[in-house]
């Protein structure tokens, strides 16, 4: 019995034939006087069954392909993006400390005239925080007081704590005061205490109503600053 392999290419498995000589023939030297006339002239045919066949095999490889691709799947398909989780927790985030900054762009604009006349605030805050911010502008304009400039508000992604379902966080904000300075508007001088601390932590807490998100109250740590 003889095994002849070929491989067509690098990555096809390789096409193997095997021949049987006999029954009970043995290929030892001693049992030579056992084969045939006839096994004689099979085994001198072979290798002519050997070129046609791998001749056939080789013009079969030749045509499959002209220029080598292989021809996509028709089941194969581009995936229409989809928003992951990841996707939205990044985007809930953003909102949030957007909701943050719209109320206190808000607001400088309410102290700056003491006055919430065609203020927005309400779009950014509710509950305490919206309470709090009406009573520093009633306080202001009853003592005359004006706050110039505006405050430097420093959050990232990474200061947003997000709830389980989603619909509630906590930011953590870095508030500096430095460019903030309050003025009685009669004489134009500063009413800021001298000591006053005026670089720390806010903590705001907000809810998400709607699609929209707002802030509900705010705690300042003074003795943390940042």
């Amino acid at each position: 019995m003889a095994l002849v392999c070929r491989r067509k290419a690098p990555r096809e498995a390789a096409i193997c034939i095997t021949f049987v000589w006999g029954d009970n023939v043995t290929r030892g030297p001693h049992r030579s006087s056992w084969l045939t006339a006839a096994s004689i002239r099979y085994r001198h045919t072979v290798p002519a069954m050997l070129v046609t066949l791998f001749a056939a095999a080789a013009m079969t490889g030749c045509s499959s392909s002209g220029d080598g691709k292989a021809e996509e799947s028709p089941s194969a398909s581009t995936a229409s993006p989809t928003n992951s989780p990841n996707a939205e927790e990044a985007q809930a985030r953003k909102d949030v400390i957007a909701a943050y900054r719209g109320m206190n762009d808000e607001e400088v604009k309410a102290y700056a005239k003491s006055s919430l006349a065609g203020s927005n605030i309400t779009k950014y805050a509710t509950g305490a925080a919206l309470r709090d911010a009406k009573d520093t502008v009633f306080v202001n304009m009853r003592n005359g007081i004006v706050v110039r400039g505006e405050p430097k508000v420093t959050a990232t992604e990474d200061d947003v704590a997000l709830s389980a379902a989603g619909t509630r966080a906590t930011l953590t904000v870095c508030f500096d005061l430095n460019t903030w300075e309050s003025i009685d508007k009669k004489t134009g001088e500063s009413v800021t205490p001298p000591k006053q601390v005026k670089r720390y932590v806010i903590t705001a807490h907000l809810q998400k109503q709607s699609s929209e998100w707002l802030v509900t109250d705010e705690k300042a740590n003074k003795e943390k600053t940042c």
